[in-house]
């Protein structure tokens, strides 16, 4: 069984050359060079240093459609950077659904290893490296000669094959970029699926189980005959274990009723929401609570 293919499709990564592999890549590069010095152009001189120029022009396309592709991966990279964040924050936050915790751990560690592996190759494939090519120095030279264009095929030629190694290398990066981002692509699918599977499977959220408590009314008995007063029922909202409202729970408080006074235009807003109280459920129920009146000047009721 091959190993390295299994942990490529895993994890796709650029296997480093062996040093037999090294040797023989030296010894190919030295033969090439011999060969291109070697060469003896007799006829058409222009036909190959235009060839040569073209052969040249292709590793400079290679070269920018591979830093192209780069700059746009990172673009994409960055913005999937916020959302690996606030999925990760509704994880911690309990405010995911009902799959569990360790799986969607695991999926969100999958697709923040992807990401990182494309950024990684994308920001090498951007890195600059040493190219060269035919300068003023060769063309002077060139022409010093007797012979100038095979001159100057032959240092086109050369300059295209000592590069030919960095402009490899940077495609080469590019495509492990696009097999990360797939990958991470796939895995962010997978998470977004992972909620509504395990739903449908029957499972629910913590939040999903818990009831609401019970709404609480407290009713306050009417005042004695003869003693102006004036019944108000609060309605509160108690809040939840996680933060939102629940059922609303009434508790009344008997105030004396106060002399009404001239409306002005400016209002004043009440916090609290009052409603008239409740009615007892039966007939002669005792009352949960008795908050006493209070008289107007004061005093209390016996």
């Amino acid at each position: 069984m091959n190993w390295h293919r299994i942990a490529s499709w895993v994890f796709p990564y650029i296997e480093p050359l062996t040093p037999a592999q090294k040797t023989a890549e030296e010894q190919r590069l030295l033969k090439d060079q011999a060969s291109i010095r070697a060469v003896v152009f007799n006829s058409n001189e222009e036909r190959a240093l235009d060839e040569a120029q073209k052969l040249a022009a292709t590793e400079k396309e290679r070269v920018r459609t591979a830093e192209g592709k780069a700059t746009t991966y990172l673009a994409v990279l960055a913005a999937l950077v916020p959302v690996i964040i606030t999925l990760q924050a509704a994880n911690w936050e309990k405010k995911a659904g009902p799959a569990p915790e360790a799986a969607r751990l695991f999926v969100l560690a999958l697709a923040t290893i992807y990401v990182a592996g494309a950024g990684f190759n994308a920001f090498k494939t951007l890195q600059v490296r040493g190219f060269q090519k035919v300068g003023e120095s060769e063309i002077v030279a060139a022409w010093r000669r007797s012979k100038p264009l095979r001159r100057m095929t032959r240092s086109t030629l050369l300059a295209t094959r000592n590069s030919r190694d960095v402009v490899n290398e940077k495609v080469t990066r590019i495509l492990v970029t696009h097999e990360h981002l797939l990958r991470a692509f796939g895995i962010f699918i997978l998470l977004l699926l992972l909620d509504p599977l395990f739903y449908a499977m029957g499972f629910r959220s913590v939040a999903q189980e818990e009831q609401p408590p019970a709404t609480k009314v407290i009713v306050v008995q009417n005042p004695a005959a003869g003693v102006p007063s004036e019944l108000k029922c609060t309605i509160t909202q108690p809040v939840g274990p996680f933060g939102g409202q629940t059922a609303g729970a009434v508790i009344s408080e008997a105030r004396p009723r106060r002399p009404a006074k001239p409306r002005m235009n400016r209002r004043r807003a009440d916090p609290l929401r009052t409603r008239s109280c409740p009615k007892p459920a039966t007939a002669g129920a005792a009352p949960a609570a008795q908050i006493a009146p209070v008289l107007q000047n004061g005093g209390a009721v016996p």
